[in-house]
């Protein structure tokens, strides 16, 4: 498998490479009025957390009416082609992420133009600057850019990958809890008719307060299935997104092209099936907003 040159090696050092891709954490909201409160708290995202008490701030918690909960798969870090074509063998609906062009990823453009021309939505995977994971292929927005030189970024990129509307990022721990790098990032998004899904890399992310404020959704990751890159762990996780997804109606979840993930989701393919649908952005998106969701609640762990 081709895979981007910051992350050969996968097996045991993986979660160690990535670990600002791979924070695990949790939101339990405790109340349903529509107001921004500072839910996140660091905890251990996965199936043997204790169990805790989950209550929508929104009406969506009428989470289930027969119709099967929507579910948003990301698969993040994606560099090459046959990476996306081993998604296809999987006949699920996964979202792909896509790296920018760079000197390293020349060629990813015609990844998008290739899913563009099978009406496939695709996603670009921005690289934001992190607390301590370096990045020497991949140069992060830091904090501190200026607004005009986010924009001109963010024009570059909108430029390779005409067809794109969604955005979400790469590390990032220490922009995306940042409130005015974060502000102007949103601001410049907005400006370029992109939308922004929030990877959750850090116990302090800004984009919830920031949505509460200007009273917009912001959709952000529920679930990281591949923290660890065995397949049983894996296959576990699935079923806590399946279970996740059940409780509120909506969920979504972000994985990696690494081989056991790949056969995780083959081996749970016709759980998610039945279980779930899965939907792009733009299906969850609408899917909240026809819900009358006015800001995207996280899940709980093991509900």
């Amino acid at each position: 498998m081709n895979q981007h040159p910051l992350i050969y090696g996968f097996g045991k050092v993986f979660s160690h490479l990535h670990n600002d891709n791979f924070i695990d954490l949790g939101v339990s909201p405790t109340n349903n009025k529509d107001t921004y409160q500072n839910p996140y708290a660091t905890e251990q995202d996965s199936v043997s957390s204790s169990k805790r008490t989950y209550t929508s701030k929104t009406d969506i918690s009428k989470a289930y009416t027969g119709e099967k909960p929507k579910v948003l798969l990301i698969m993040d870090d994606l560099s090459s082609l046959s990476q996306v074509k081993k998604i296809e063998k999987l006949k699920l609906n996964i979202t792909p992420s896509i790296f920018p062009k760079t000197k390293h990823n020349p060629h990813t453009p015609d990844i998008a133009a290739y899913l563009n021309k099978k009406d496939k939505t695709f996603m670009v995977h921005l690289p934001l600057e992190a607390k301590q994971f370096m990045q020497n292929e991949l140069t992060p927005i830091k904090v501190g850019t200026h607004k005009e030189a986010i924009k001109t970024q963010l024009a570059e990129i909108k430029a390779d990958f005409p067809h794109l509307v969604y955005i979400n990022n790469h590390t990032g721990s220490k922009f995306t809890q940042s409130y005015d790098d974060m502000r102007n990032l949103l601001s410049v998004l907005d400006e370029l008719d992109l939308k922004f899904v929030d990877s959750i890399t850090t116990s302090s992310p800004v984009s919830e307060r920031i949505a509460a404020e200007q009273g917009k959704l912001i959709m952000a990751r529920d679930v990281f299935l591949d923290n660890e890159t065995n397949v049983a762990y894996i296959k576990a996780q699935i079923q806590s997104l399946m279970k996740k997804a059940q409780k509120k109606g909506y969920a979504i979840a972000i994985c990696h092209p690494n081989t056991s993930t790949f056969k995780a989701l083959s081996q749970m393919r016709d759980n998610l099936i039945d279980s779930v649908e899965l939907v792009s952005p733009q299906e969850l998106e609408s899917y909240l907003i026809r819900s009358k969701t006015t800001h995207y609640v996280r899940a709980p762990f093991n509900q």
